[in-house]
């Protein structure tokens, strides 16, 4: 007994149907990876992108907070001459920590972003450059109120020297290696240490 198919017994309208059902399920599941491919590509470098930008800013918040802390000042000549150094100087650092709060503000922005993206996790990475900002701010405001910028005409304020010495060092960039640019450069591989991960 023999088995012979001959091309007339095949039912054609059926099989075009088939293999137009297959060519359909088949374009579906393609696109579908691709699609899947394309969402998770998207992400990811969206949150390349984040990361960059996370750790770009804090050098730029490093660097402002470091220019803040210059000991150089380039007061003008009539403001010393008329006798406001103190108001001069004052002037040089309020446009000084407008700048670091200008970029402090941009990189609040990040940190906001970041924690929608990666959780309290990645807000927290930025704590610690907080605190040092807040705590130059105040050393600031110690530092014209110990020269009785802020002292009621006649009161005498208390400028024991110990207690200027201990200011000035966060006031004041002495080097790289002195406390405060420790602990501004430990804030920053702090941020680092979470984003870096991200874009590599």
């Amino acid at each position: 007994m023999g088995i012979c198919l001959s091309i007339s017994e095949i039912n054609w309208a059926l099989t075009k149907d088939v293999f137009s059902i297959l060519g359909t399920l088949g374009a579906l599941i393609i696109g579908s990876i691709g699609l899947f491919t394309w969402k998770r590509q998207l992400k990811g470098t969206s949150e390349y992108e984040l990361a960059k930008k996370a750790i770009l800013k804090t050098y730029q918040v490093e660097q402002a907070i470091q220019a803040v802390r210059n000991p150089m000042l380039h007061l003008k000549q009539e403001e010393v001459e008329s006798g406001n150094q103190l108001q001069e100087e004052q002037r040089i650092y309020n446009e000084r920590l407008s700048y670091m709060f200008e970029k402090w503000s941009e990189l609040q922005t990040i940190r906001l972003e970041s924690k929608v993206v990666w959780s309290t996790s990645a807000h927290s990475a930025f704590d610690d450059l907080q605190k040092v900002i807040g705590k130059l701010k105040a050393s600031i405001w110690l530092h014209f109120w110990l020269k009785g910028a802020y002292a009621a005409p006649g009161a005498t304020v208390d400028r024991d020297p110990d207690r200027v010495a201990e200011n000035d060092k966060i006031v004041y960039f002495i080097d790289g290696e002195d406390a405060f640019s420790k602990a501004i450069k430990n804030s920053v591989m702090k941020v680092e240490g979470f984003f870096s991960s991200k874009i590599r």
